[in-house]
C-alpha cells in the first residue's frame, strides 16, 4: 500500500483474502476503526464490488474495475465511503491460475477524482507482479493457521458448529433438525447465524471454508 498510494493517490484500501472463498477476511488499511464493523454489519451483503468479484472468478474477464461502473446510476452515498471524504474506489483481482484469492481496492477521496483509464491501465500491468507477490506471501501461510487468525469459525457458539458441519456435509435443515432433537426452525436461524459470523453465503461456500480448514489439519 506504501508503494501504490503515490501511483494512483489512494488515501486508503481494503484487502480481502478470499482463499477460503466468498469475501474472506476483510483487511481496512488507513479506515477509522468503525468501518470494518459497519461494512460487516451493512454493506457485505449488498457490496457491488462483491458481486463483480464473484462474477470475474466465474469468467475470463478482466480483474480490474471502479466502482462508478458498478453502480453507474447511483453515486455511492454509503456512509463507509462518505464520512471518510472518500468516494471512488478502484478494485484488483488477484487470481491464482483462474481462481480469485484475492482482491485489493483503492480508494481515492472526493476531492481526487475518480480512477481514469490510465489508472485501469497502469492496474492491469501490475496485476501479474501483484499475484505473483501474493501467491509467494499466502503459500508461506498455513491454511489452517489462516482459519484460526481469521477467526470465523471460532465465532460460532457449539450448536452452531454442530450445525455448519452437518450442513457442510449436504444435510438439510429438516436432517439436521432430527439428528439434534431441534426445530427446523430453530436450525433455519442458527444457519443464517453461521452464514452471517463465517462470512459466506451458502452451503456451498461454508462447506469450501470448513473443507479448506479439514484439508489443511489432515495434511498436518
Amino acid at each position: 500500500m506504501v508503494s501504490l498510494r503515490p501511483v494512483f493517490g489512494a488515501s486508503r484500501a481494503v484487502f480481502s483474502d478470499r482463499h477460503g472463498g466468498g469475501p474472506g477476511r476483510m483487511y481496512f488499511i488507513n479506515w477509522p476503526s468503525w468501518c470494518e464493523a459497519h461494512y460487516c454489519a451493512e454493506v457485505r451483503a449488498r457490496d457491488p464490488i462483491r458481486t463483480w468479484l464473484d462474477r470475474v472468478a466465474a469468467s475470463h474477464d478482466n480483474g480490474v474495475a471502479r466502482l462508478s461502473e458498478l453502480t453507474p446510476a447511483a453515486p455511492p452515498d454509503e456512509p463507509l465511503l462518505t464520512d471518510c471524504g472518500a468516494a471512488f474506489v478502484l478494485t484488483l483481482a488477484l487470481r491464482d491460475r483462474r481462481r480469485i484469492v484475492g482482491a485489493l481496492s483503492l480508494v481515492r477521496d472526493a476531492q481526487r477524482g475518480d480512477f481514469d483509464e490510465r489508472d485501469r491501465g497502469l492496474a492491469l500491468s501490475l496485476l501479474p507482479l501483484l499475484e505473483m507477490a501474493y501467491g509467494g506471501l499466502a503459500a508461506r501461510i498455513d491454511p489452517a493457521q489462516r482459519l484460526a487468525d481469521d477467526g470465523r469459525q471460532h465465532a460460532l457458539t457449539r450448536r452452531e458448529s454442530e450445525v455448519a458441519t452437518l450442513a457442510a456435509a449436504g444435510h438439510s435443515n429438516k436432517s439436521i433438525a432430527r439428528m439434534l432433537g431441534s426445530s427446523p426452525w430453530t436450525i433455519k436461524n442458527q444457519m443464517r447465524a453461521v452464514l452471517d459470523k463465517t462470512g459466506t453465503r451458502n452451503r456451498t461456500e461454508l462447506s469450501a471454508l470448513l473443507g479448506s480448514g479439514r484439508r489443511a489439519n489432515d495434511g498436518n
